[in-house]
């Protein structure tokens, strides 16, 4: 498979960055999370310590160091603002779309550069509506998404066995360089978030491991479903998985993908500074964030956030969009894949397993946010990827009807979106909010084109169409419309007027408190329950 040219490569690089960096500073902190994170960042740096976050001069247990170490750099190096909260969130996500671009090439048999298959996922990646949210926000998501995505990386390209040109579909032992190096991004991934950096990855590897060692079995093929009484049948699906995950084929997967050493090495990254901040606060920090925001979210539903069995399945979409409007002929594709196609099966078998386990594993959790899956989105994109480059060479377009379905579709969705947006501009006194339905004619011009392209017969270009509204779709969002809902923002306007009317160092907020304001307030400010 040959090499993308560069003027694609530059043309997507500038696409990328300026998704992620264009008007990244406009809008100021939203709350909560964002000015809770930027000013922890702030206290820490004033008062030297690289070790305690706090926020409102109180002990911030919510999230582990990585994020703030990456904002006190920024600050240090750049100043602070909105832009420098912001940036070690898109620096991340930009390594993120790389590293897919790299992984989904070497599982596509490219041994070195990237090819059409990593060229599509990386772009495809790059203009999700969640990641992209990710990547634009001052929070730890988009560092755990990265790190955990390297760690992926690193060790399924440690233990794919290829044979030159193409991949030979077999995996093996764990070749150590690159394993210790994906081991060493779980640690950071662990500093982002916690455990769920290490844990969910290595189920995700030993998953695509399991299944690998198992299709390349040969009698597997030898041996297919056959038709019979459904006691049959599943019976026959009981054994398969059993010949799958067997605890014999599981201590090969731990061997095989060096465990042992390489959960030392996640160790040495991360245990230094949780064994510091532990010593700091007498345990304070460990109880508060290992109890409560691990364990205690996971047994019960916090802060409002619950949801049903279908909850991520529909955040998936969401967060997959505008891509997933291609949904079911992307399944069908992967499936046909990983029953013929050799070259490409680990790559669908690697991203099955990636959005089982993260959805799987957070549908069972009570507490529930879309942006717990965020990191599978890495794992979509690879299909994406692989999608759409047989879409745009026309080696296996599928059928005419689906096509027709994903254009009208995203005809009507591009409608709705913009319709929504100038209804809430008059709903809610913000008059600049109505240029932002451009967002949405922008993906209804991506289904029109669909049709043009189908009618001239000129349907490999369907896939740059497709990016090209992708990216105009988030650049609008995040460029334009989060500025314009920012501009109306009368709460953070009020209190600077009273902190220049009457100056004074001792604030008491009664019934509420909103970060933002101890942000920008550049104080401590007291909260009094009404209770």
């Amino acid at each position: 498979m040959p090499q993308i040219s560069l003027t694609k490569s530059l043309w997507l690089l500038g696409l990328v960055a300026a998704i992620f960096l264009v008007e990244l500073g406009s809008a100021r902190l939203w709350d909560r999370d964002e000015p809770r994170n930027s000013r922890a960042s702030h206290e820490m740096l004033q008062r030297g310590d690289w070790i305690v976050p706090t926020f409102n001069g109180q002990l911030r247990d919510h999230k582990p160091i990585l994020l703030y170490w990456g904002q006190m750099a920024c600050y240090q190096w750049f100043g602070e603002s909105e832009f420098t909260a912001r940036l070690p969130s898109a620096l991340a996500a930009m390594l993120t779309v790389l590293v897919v671009a790299v992984l989904a090439s070497r599982l596509s048999g490219k041994k070195t550069g990237i090819n059409a298959d990593g060229y599509w996922a990386a772009g495809a990646l790059a203009t999700c509506l969640l990641f992209v949210m990710a990547g634009r926000a001052a929070t730890p998501d988009a560092l755990l998404i990265a790190f955990s995505t390297l760690g992926i990386a690193c060790l399924v390209v440690a233990a794919l066995r290829s044979h030159a040109p193409y991949s030979s579909g077999r995996v093996g032992t764990a070749r150590w360089l690159p394993a210790m190096v994906g081991y060493l991004a779980l640690g950071l991934a662990a500093l982002a978030k916690g455990p769920v950096g290490i844990v969910l990855p290595l189920a995700v590897v030993h998953l695509w491991w399991l299944i690998c060692a198992r299709l390349q079995d040969d009698s597997l093929e030898s041996q297919p479903l056959a038709a019979g009484s459904w006691r049959a049948t599943f019976g026959r699906v009981v054994f398969e998985l059993w010949k799958v995950f067997h605890p014999w084929q599981c201590c090969r997967a731990i061997a095989a993908l060096r465990v042992i050493p390489g959960m030392l090495v996640c160790l040495l990254a991360a245990a230094p500074w949780y064994i510091a901040v532990g010593l700091e606060t007498d345990g304070a920090f460990l109880r508060g964030f290992f109890i409560e925001h691990n364990v205690s979210r996971a047994m019960h539903s916090m802060e409002g956030h619950d949801g049903s069995i279908f909850f991520y399945p529909l955040a998936f979409l969401v967060g997959t969009f505008p891509w997933s409007m291609w949904l079911i002929p992307i399944v069908m594709w992967a499936r046909t894949t990983a029953r013929e196609c050799v070259v490409q099966r680990q790559l669908v078998v690697l991203a099955v397993s990636w959005i089982a386990v993260y959805v799987g594993a957070f549908s069972m959790a009570s507490t529930k946010l879309p942006s717990y899956i965020t990191p599978c989105y890495a794992g979509a994109a690879l299909l994406v990827g692989g999608y759409w480059r047989h879409f745009e060479s026309t080696w296996a377009l599928p059928h005419l009807n689906w096509r027709r379905l994903a254009y009208g579709l995203t005809v009507v969705v591009g409608l709705a979106i913009a319709t929504g947006l100038w209804v809430a501009s008059t709903q809610t006194q913000m008059p600049d909010l109505a240029y932002a339905a451009v967002a949405g004619a922008a993906i209804a011009a991506m289904g029109c084109l669909g049709f043009v392209w189908e009618h001239r017969q000129q349907v490999r270009w369907v896939p740059a169409t497709w990016l090209a509204g992708g990216a105009a779709f988030q650049l609008v969002l995040f460029g334009w419309a989060a500025p314009a809902v920012d501009s109306y923002r009368g709460d953070l306007a009020l209190l600077k007027q009273a902190d220049v009317a009457e100056p004074s160092p001792h604030w008491l907020s009664v019934g509420g408190l909103e970060p933002s304001w101890v942000h920008y307030l550049d104080r401590t400010i007291v909260e009094v329950s009404t209770d």
